[in-house]
């Protein structure tokens, strides 16, 4: 089944929001001890990430980064079943790509939590159109039963 808005319309959804790409990470030392690592975020900048039924796309929209033309710049665009986990926080969400890249997306005008509710069902619809089973659990990574 498509998604639909309410509308009865094809489903998409986009929102602004600062988007940081993961440049590193650093250690988490405890009393001499190492307990892990913490992503290190680069730079933030503007952008405006969008669902429809396929997949996820995220654009660069401030001026530095606009292409030829000065049209926004593409990050990319990645199918449901690229994605390999996603996480939130009460002011961010967090998506692991392809390739080890990470982005956090901290949106201006919507809730991430809207977006994570969004993206599990548009991940949940597209592993079961691919016969490839019941999403199980998104973090730490997306698995299936």
């Amino acid at each position: 089944m498509e998604p639909r808005d309410g509308a009865g319309r094809a489903f998409r959804h986009s929102a602004r929001a600062i988007v940081s790409w993961r440049t590193g990470q650093e250690p988490i030392w405890r009393r001499g001890r190492l307990r892990g690592f913490a992503e290190k975020m680069g730079a933030p900048s503007p952008g405006t990430a969008t669902l429809d039924r396929e997949a996820i796309s995220i654009e660069a929209s401030d001026a530095a980064s606009a292409g030829p033309g000065g049209h926004a710049r593409s990050y990319g665009r990645w199918g449901y079943l690229e994605l390999k986990a996603m996480q939130t926080s009460s002011s961010s969400l967090q998506i692991s790509l392809p390739g080890d890249r990470l982005v956090q997306l901290r949106f201006t005008d919507d809730s991430p939590k809207r977006w994570e509710d969004l993206l599990q069902r548009l991940i949940r619809e597209a592993y079961q159109r691919a016969g490839r089973g019941l999403v199980a659990e998104f973090q730490p990574r997306i698995a299936v039963r």
